[in-house]
């Protein structure tokens, strides 16, 4: 069909009702690579990572659509399936680091830190990822919370809630709440050292 909404529903009908069928599985490997429709490309995706965990293709898959497609939505979309369908995979986690620096869009990078701190909580050997994120991500447009994510606010916020105790969390903040080029994110930094000053304590940091 030339319609690009069609075929996604197509798919989408597919690994509904079609879960067992073996061609439901080539189909949806091809079209998560050959649509030329992300929308497409992302539900297959999607399909395959909920209904195919076992396949090897399906890995491969995501990590190649996580890199390599056009699209900053495909990607951000196979990032998220990756870490929700294979955070037990050893190499899952080194993925989702490289995604968070290496991305050319902020929703991506921004989605692999997000994957990170839900499905690696609280491991400290990630704070230098988080870290390096708040200080040195390259986002460039005003923070917004649905449309455009800044993935320096979102890696603070990460740092304050799963590192309050970090010795290099108060000296950030406060770097944040003075220099960081993105008012919004001044702002919550301000709001969060003021947080401090009032409880006394970096562990009574509100969520």
């Amino acid at each position: 069909d030339n319609s690009g909404n069609v075929r996604r529903a197509a798919i989408q009908a597919l690994a509904s009702n079609f879960p067992d069928d073996p061609d439901t599985r080539s189909i949806l490997k091809d079209r998560a690579t050959a649509d030329n429709s992300g929308n497409v490309r992302r539900a297959a995706i999607q399909a395959l990572a909920s209904n195919f965990q076992d396949d090897p293709d399906t890995r491969s898959i995501l990590k190649d659509r996580a890199t390599a497609d056009n699209q900053w939505d495909v990607r951000r979309a196979a990032i998220e399936a990756l870490a929700s369908n294979f955070q037990d995979d050893p190499d899952t986690r080194s993925f989702l680091k490289d995604r968070a620096t290496a991305d050319n869009s902020g929703n991506v990078r921004r989605a692999a830190i997000q994957a990170l701190a839900k499905h690696f909580r609280n491991q400290l050997e990630l704070f230098e990822i988080y870290y390096n994120c708040a200080v040195n991500d390259s986002f460039e447009r005003r923070h917004h919370p649905w449309s455009h994510p800044n993935p320096r606010r979102v890696a603070l916020e990460i740092i304050i809630k799963q590192f309050p105790q970090h010795r290099q969390t108060l000296p950030l903040l406060r770097d944040k709440a003075e220099n960081d080029p993105d008012k919004q994110v001044r702002d919550f930094a301000q709001q969060k050292l003021a947080e401090l000053q009032k409880y006394g304590t970096k562990s009574s940091f509100s969520p």
